[in-house]
């Protein structure tokens, strides 16, 4: 008897709470889509940035463009200049602090990761050591 004259309440509240947990489920799949697609984006921008770096590091130019950093400077402040395998070891002493940011401005246009740099300051003038490949 009870069961008969509340029927259409507890149709209505089944109904409400059937409402509510579709609503949730909706709203967390377009959240975990939204979150894929974000990380589907970020993986192509790393991908094409790869690409290009990969383009850079095997343009001929670049060897070029390094062997320009012991000619800028002049040889009795080269210490040693060594370009192996795609690897440059360096290191320069008796720097001005123009001569040392020009090194620096160059290396980091140039397409290179950087391994080493170490500067030391001996009264005003610069030690500096680098290490790099490509």
């Amino acid at each position: 008897m009870i069961w008969k004259r509340y029927q259409n309440e507890l149709i209505v509240s089944i109904a409400i709470l059937f409402m509510v947990g579709a609503y949730i489920y909706k709203s967390s799949n377009i959240d975990k889509m939204e979150r894929g697609e974000i990380g589907l984006a970020k993986a192509t921008t790393e991908a094409s940035e790869i690409i290009s770096l990969q383009k850079q590091w095997n343009d001929p130019k670049l060897s070029k463009r390094i062997l320009g950093l012991k000619i800028s400077i002049p040889t009795q402040k080269v210490k040693s200049f060594v370009v192996k395998r795609k690897k440059l070891t360096a290191s320069f002493q008796n720097l001005s602090s123009k001569e040392m940011n020009a090194i620096v401005s160059n290396l980091e246009n140039i397409a290179v990761q950087i391994t080493k740099l170490e500067i030391k300051r001996v009264e005003k003038e610069y030690k500096m050591e680098v290490k790099c490949k490509w």
